[in-house]
């Protein structure tokens, strides 16, 4: 169902690289946003944004419930899982699992109660488990063993909830404001060897500016009970990001000092070396064809140059 109409839209994870492009872009075609955010630094920038900021624990469904009526809320852009879904680095993943567990069944309880319209829940591209490089889509199951099976409960969880939703399944994304990708910068900055997996594992890759508009689309279009593949043209390996980046950065590629053997097994987290091996090749044609979709950056090299234009305009200037 397409919406022309403004839209009252409510943002989680607004400070995240993600939520911040959501807000920017959601502004700039005449709706009203509203973020979840924490503190006053993040409050200016939402602001920055031209968004709203309001105070609550993404869990808590009563406080969010409250926060919707507030804003007279017509779609909730759920984007705060998205914290944990940048450039695999030990613990990040594991640190926000609780939160996106239990966030998927508080902003359910709370959109029900407030009586939101529709719901975008940015999930993972890694759900689809290891498929040795295949290519899949929507359709498919994936193979063997799932990567992250509490993202599918998530879900599963907001699609069976009774308010009509969707589930954008990204690829890793990295933008100005990640921090995951700033930690792999500073390895590279600083020498320090970092962990990459293999580098014949395809991974999936997204701008946090493609990913954003995917979801503002969604929210406009409301595709009930539709999964769709948000991720860039041009799958490959984490090694080919660091190494991009590093070029960037203009120092030598990572690639040749990696951690690897036993000292992968002590300098690594279990789920940082199972996301790092999950390979499969996702295809965006749907989100394409049924969002009217089109990644701006198709290619981690135009991504990272984006983004690091971005990190360079927001440097301190030298006196």
């Amino acid at each position: 169902m397409a919406n022309n109409a403004p839209l009252n839209i409510f943002v989680t994870g607004g400070t995240t690289s993600v939520g911040r492009e959501a807000c920017r872009q959601a502004k700039a075609r005449g709706h009203n946003v509203t973020v979840l955010t924490e503190g006053s630094e993040g409050a200016v920038k939402a602001r920055q944004d031209g968004a709203l900021p309001t105070y609550s624990d993404v869990t808590r469904a009563g406080e969010l419930r409250s926060l919707f009526q507030m804003a007279q809320t017509d779609v909730v852009l759920h984007l705060a899982a998205q914290l944990c879904n940048g450039f695999p680095v030990k613990g990040g993943y594991e640190t926000h699992e609780r939160m996106m567990a239990e966030s998927a069944q508080a902003v359910v309880s709370a959109a029900i109660t407030a009586g939101v319209k529709f719901i975008v829940y940015a999930s993972f591209a890694s759900v689809y488990g290891d498929a040795h490089g295949e290519w899949l889509t929507e359709d498919d199951h994936g193979h063997e063993e799932r990567a992250l099976r509490p993202a599918l409960a998530a879900e599963q969880h907001i699609m069976a909830s009774g308010v009509p939703a969707c589930v954008l399944r990204a690829g890793f994304n990295y933008g100005e404001d990640d921090v995951a990708v700033r930690d792999v910068a500073d390895h590279i900055m600083q020498g320090r060897p970092l962990y990459l997996g293999d580098s014949h594992t395809v991974l999936n890759w997204i701008h946090a500016a493609d990913l954003a508009s995917a979801a503002v689309l969604a929210a406009e279009q409301q595709p009930a009970g539709q999964t769709f593949n948000v991720v860039n043209d041009n799958p490959t390996s984490a090694s080919a990001f660091a190494s991009q980046l590093a070029t960037g950065l203009g120092v030598p590629s990572p690639v040749g000092d990696q951690i690897t053997g036993f000292r992968a097994q002590r300098a690594t987290s279990e789920m940082q070396r199972l996301l790092l091996a999950t390979s499969a090749r996702l295809k965006n044609d749907k989100a394409k064809s049924v969002l009217g979709w089109t990644p701006r950056y198709p290619d981690i090299q135009s991504g990272i140059d984006q983004m690091l234009l971005g990190w360079r305009a927001s440097a301190p200037v030298k006196v």
